[in-house]
């Protein structure tokens, strides 16, 4: 369970910058799915930091089998993933994997072309037309809030089906999205504020040891 909840949230936060490859998104890629998401790449890469606090929830046969709230920021390449469980810290180069209760953090190499790395803020929506066709649902009103909806199907097997991404139409703004596992276990994610251009430090997309003492350093680069 916590391998998928940890690659949903890689998927969370790489559902932020795209760059789209029009002979791929002709073949695998619904027109007005193409459009909203290319709409909403313009906008976020428009910015120079962004800042979320999410809530992750975790359900299967109607009930509520976990829930935690989140930070991310996000920084062209780099990107700071908090949750009570552990950090994650990227600078780009470097992965720092912090868990707070082992008082332990493993160090590798980011690699962005690397699947298993889904922390990847630039990963999904950047190649999503590689891995996955993306279908527009449908647009309807929700709580007085104008949305649309977006499917998007891994086109190799994959431990879940699908993922649906529901947009804010009016802001061009992710609300949330959900992740469906084959067993029939959802991991939603909702963007609980959203906040952009903060003058965030690179300082905090790197992991300093002498910060967190008593802190065992596994180092696999």
């Amino acid at each position: 369970m916590k391998k998928i909840a940890l690659f949903s949230i890689g998927i969370f936060l790489t559902l932020i910058l795209s760059a789209q490859s029009p002979e791929q998104t002709r073949k695998y890629q619904d027109a007005e799915s193409t459009e909203i998401l290319k709409n909403l790449q313009k906008k976020l890469s428009s910015y120079a930091d962004i800042s979320i606090q999410f809530t992750f929830k975790t359900e299967k046969n109607d009930k509520v089998i976990d829930e935690q709230k989140g930070t991310t920021l996000l920084k062209k390449d780099k990107y700071l993933l908090e949750t009570p469980s552990q950090t994650i810290f990227c600078d780009g180069i470097t992965i720092w994997n912090y868990l707070p209760e082992q008082k332990e953090v493993t160090i590798s190499i980011y690699d962005k072309e690397d699947d298993s790395q889904m922390m990847n803020p630039m990963h999904l929506i950047h190649n999503y037309e590689k891995q996955y066709k993306s279908n527009f649902i449908r647009e309807t009103v929700e709580r007085g809030i104008l949305i649309q909806i977006i499917d998007l199907t891994p086109l190799k097997s994959n431990s879940f089906y699908k993922i649906r991404i529901v947009l804010d139409k009016n802001k061009n703004q992710i609300m949330r999205f959900v992740v469906y596992d084959k067993d029939g276990t959802q991991y939603t994610y909702y963007v609980d504020k959203f906040m952009v251009n903060q003058n965030v430090s690179d300082s905090k997309f790197v992991f300093e040891v002498s910060k967190f003492p008593g802190t065992e350093v596994i180092d696999i680069r």
